[in-house]
C-alpha cells in the first residue's frame, strides 16, 4: 500500500528539508502537496484512479478548515465507483458554507451547505455519501459521464432514484438541479458496465427507448439475457466489450468455444425473427455509424414476418 509521508513526519525520523527537496529533486520522492510525499517509484505504479486517491487524500488532510470533506469526481473515486472520461488532474472538496470557493491547478473548493447524513467516512476519510456524490457529479459532469457514475452506484451499491432526488429537494433552488434530475431518472441499475451505460446513452439521444438485460424465450424455453431490445423495430443490440472472450473464458473452455456458443445463441435469437447489431467500444464514438446499422435493421424487420417467442425483462 502506497504510504503518504508528512514533512513532520521525515523530520521526526531526522530528515532535513535540504534532503527533501533533493529527493524531490532528483525523484525519488514526489510532492504531492505542500508537506506531503511519497514514493515516486510506488505512485508512478498506481493506475490514474489510484494516484488521483492518494494525491486526494493528501489535499484534504491539509485543509485548514474541519468542515472540508472530498466530494464530487474525488468522492467517486474514494468510493470505488466506475469513472469514465472523468478529468482527474483536480482533487474536489466541498465546504460547508454557502460561499467562498475557489479553484487551482491542483484543487476546486465547492461551498455548498450538506448535512451530516450527507457525509460518510470512507478507509478513515471523509467523503461525501454515495447519494450526495451521485447528486453532485450529475449536477456538474456531462450526461454520459454522470450517467456511468449513477448507474455504477445503482448496481453496484443500491444507490436509488428517490435518494438522488432527496439530495437534490434538500438545495431546491441548485442552479444544476434540471440536468441532475434528468441523470437520476434515466439511471438504471441493470446496466452492467460503464460499456453498456454508454450505449443505452448513445440509443437513447439517437432517439430510440433500449429495454436493457431482457430475457428471450422460444419454444424450448428462456435462451439468451439480451443487452437490450428495441422493441419498436424488432431489433436485439450486443455490446461487445470482448472482456467475454478474453479474461472471463470458463475454465475448461477456449476463447474459442465461447465465440461458438456465441454465434449458435446469436443464431438462435435470429431464428425467432429479430435482427441483431453487435457494437463495439469504437462504434460508441461514431453514433451517425449506429444510426445507420439501425436504420438497416429496421428495415430488415419491416420486411420479415413479425418476431416470434416472448421477451421480458429482469
Amino acid at each position: 500500500m502506497t504510504r503518504i509521508v508528512s514533512r513532520q513526519h521525515a523530520l521526526a525520523r531526522g530528515v532535513s528539508d535540504s534532503e527533501l527537496q533533493r529527493y524531490c529533486r532528483t525523484r525519488a520522492w514526489r510532492r504531492l502537496c505542500p508537506g506531503k510525499f511519497v514514493s515516486s517509484t510506488e505512485f508512478d505504479a498506481l493506475s490514474p484512479t489510484d494516484k488521483h486517491r492518494i494525491v486526494a487524500e493528501a489535499v484534504l488532510s491539509t485543509s485548514q478548515s474541519p468542515d472540508s470533506v472530498l466530494s464530487h469526481i474525488s468522492a467517486v473515486v474514494l468510493h470505488g465507483l466506475d469513472v469514465y472520461n472523468a478529468d482527474l488532474r483536480k482533487v474536489h472538496i466541498t465546504r460547508n458554507r454557502s460561499g467562498g470557493g475557489r479553484s487551482s491547478s491542483t484543487r476546486k473548493v465547492h461551498t455548498s451547505t450538506y448535512t451530516e447524513s450527507e457525509v460518510t467516512e470512507v478507509d478513515g476519510v471523509r467523503v461525501t455519501s454515495l447519494a450526495r456524490t451521485v447528486a453532485d457529479v450529475a449536477r456538474s459532469l456531462p450526461f454520459e459521464e454522470a450517467v456511468c457514475i449513477a448507474d455504477c452506484a445503482a448496481r453496484t451499491r443500491g444507490v436509488t432514484r428517490d435518494q438522488i432526488e432527496a439530495v437534490l429537494d434538500s438545495c431546491a433552488n441548485h442552479p444544476d438541479n434540471r440536468r441532475a434530475r434528468r441523470v437520476a431518472e434515466f439511471m438504471d441499475a441493470r446496466s452492467e458496465s460503464v460499456g453498456e451505460s454508454r450505449c443505452r446513452v448513445v440509443l437513447h439521444e439517437l432517439g430510440y427507448a433500449p429495454r436493457p438485460q431482457v430475457l428471450l424465450s422460444d419454444a424450448a424455453g428462456v435462451f439468451a439475457r439480451l443487452d437490450f431490445e428495441i422493441e419498436d423495430i424488432s431489433t436485439v443490440v450486443e455490446f461487445d466489450g470482448r472482456i467475454k472472450y478474453g479474461k472471463l473464458v470458463p475454465e475448461g473452455h477456449s476463447a474459442s468455444d465461447v465465440l461458438w456458443e456465441e454465434k449458435r445463441r446469436e443464431d438462435r435469437i435470429r431464428a425467432t425473427g429479430r435482427q441483431v447489431v453487435r457494437l463495439t467500444w469504437a462504434d460508441l464514438e461514431h453514433p451517425h455509424r449506429i444510426r445507420a446499422l439501425l436504420v438497416a435493421a429496421a428495415a430488415r424487420a419491416a420486411a420479415s414476418p413479425p418476431p416470434t417467442g416472448t421477451t421480458r425483462e429482469t
